[in-house]
């Protein structure tokens, strides 16, 4: 008799991932940096460079360990070392010590990324739901989003309350994120591992390069990561840009997790309705169209200028780029096989850290010198990208 796993699992991985994200150092990391760190915004990439590297080195490696030895040894692992990353940052000055902290912290995702997805794939296959996949993965990103929108007003209030000494409480953010990180990992301690068929007769390394080969010669999967990876890989600046941005339009330091919370409440409601986005535009069109709005947003931002315009163009690059993630997410898992799911997601995952590596020192310096610099060179690469990539009718079929 097949053990299916329970429908109540899934709920359990939400609650995972939303104490998991309950970032409330999210919508003041740049102050955290600039005022506790006392490190520019070139130090401040090249060490999120460092970051990138790690996980791109770490993803393949990882997510065998969550093919051959299961996703939830996976996750628990993550989470402990997530925890650890963010107490280390709370805890000290040192910017040497912010690159052991990243280290750790690459390894908390490299060994979530891949591994829950293909938990939640796999168990809907056991349930014989797997054309309920899109809307699960939608679920989950919105988790995600939901723990954003409760903590970084949380944590942007608790900065500006002055309960905490500035800039101490910048650091108190950090370490409060990691006791979420702790929770998260107690629920996931009862979460169920759906049974899937384990080969174990590879190589790391050779199950690794053979995880990359799929990607590449399997020509719809090789679409659908191509357009993922580079559209996200640029869009993504704007989690990072839009706190110095609000501040060259003139917003409190204290506005910041409320607008946070706001987009995440758009990306949020534009996942609950990605079915129906569909059936409106066309799968093509959808993905086509949230690759070039961010694009003219970014550029829109630096040319027309004002606060208004500076909140929209927040809005729809950081609210389009979570719309995309989860579309191509089950496309993707499609085409992919369950005993070799997480090592092909992370593969897919590494290509995206080290297009995002290459990069940060370049947004680093350009914001240095300017941020509309930063967000116009963005624009352009986004537009372009988003033209390049474009996915076609036959491969979604």
């Amino acid at each position: 008799m097949v053990n299916l796993p329970k429908i109540n699992d899934i709920h359990k991985i939400y609650l995972m991932n939303f104490l998991n994200q309950m970032q409330l150092f999210g919508a003041v990391a740049v102050p955290f940096f600039l005022d506790w760190g006392k490190i520019n915004y070139t130090q401040m990439f090249l060490l999120e460079a460092w970051f990138m590297f790690w996980i791109f080195v770490l993803e393949i490696p990882t997510g065998i360990i969550a093919d051959r030895y299961g996703r939830k040894v996976s996750m628990i692992l993550s989470l402990l070392c997530t925890a650890s990353s963010m107490f280390i940052f709370g805890l000290t000055t040192d910017y040497s010590m912010y690159f052991v902290a990243e280290f750790v912290g690459a390894m908390g995702v490299s060994l979530m990324s891949g591994a829950c997805e293909a938990w939640i794939y796999d168990t809907l296959l056991k349930m014989k739901k797997e054309k309920d996949a899109k809307r699960v993965m939608s679920n989950y990103s919105a988790s995600s989003t939901m723990a954003m929108v409760v903590a970084f007003p949380l944590g942007s209030l608790l900065v500006g309350s002055g309960l905490v000494q500035y800039p101490y409480v910048l650091a108190l953010t950090f370490i409060l994120s990691g006791v979420t990180s702790l929770l998260a990992f107690l629920v996931m301690l009862t979460v169920h591992e759906p049974k899937v068929s384990r080969s174990s007769s590879e190589g790391f390394l050779a199950a690794g390069l053979n995880g990359l080969k799929h990607i590449f010669k399997h020509r719809s999967l090789r679409a659908f990561t191509i357009n993922s990876v580079l559209i996200r890989s640029v869009t993504f600046f704007m989690f990072w840009l839009y706190q110095p941005l609000l501040k060259t339009v003139g917003f409190d330091i204290g506005l910041n997790g409320f607008v946070g919370a706001g987009f995440n409440l758009f990306g949020m409601f534009l996942l609950m309705n990605v079915e129906r986005l569909e059936r409106w535009f066309g799968t093509k069109n959808l993905l086509f169209y949230t690759a070039v709005i961010p694009g003219l947003a970014f550029i829109s931002i630096v040319v027309l200028k004002g606060a208004f315009l500076a909140l929209v163009g927040i809005f729809l690059v950081t609210a389009l780029v979570q719309l995309r993630g989860p579309v191509l997410s089950a496309f993707m898992n499609e085409h992919i096989e369950s005993k070799n799911r997480a090592t092909v997601l992370s593969g897919i995952s590494m290509l995206g850290r080290l297009t995002t590596m290459v990069l940060y020192p370049v947004v680093g310096f350009l914001s240095d010198i300017s941020i509309d610099h930063a967000l116009a060179v963005l624009g352009i690469i986004t537009l372009v990208f988003a033209f390049l990539t474009k996915v076609d009718e036959e491969h979604l079929n």
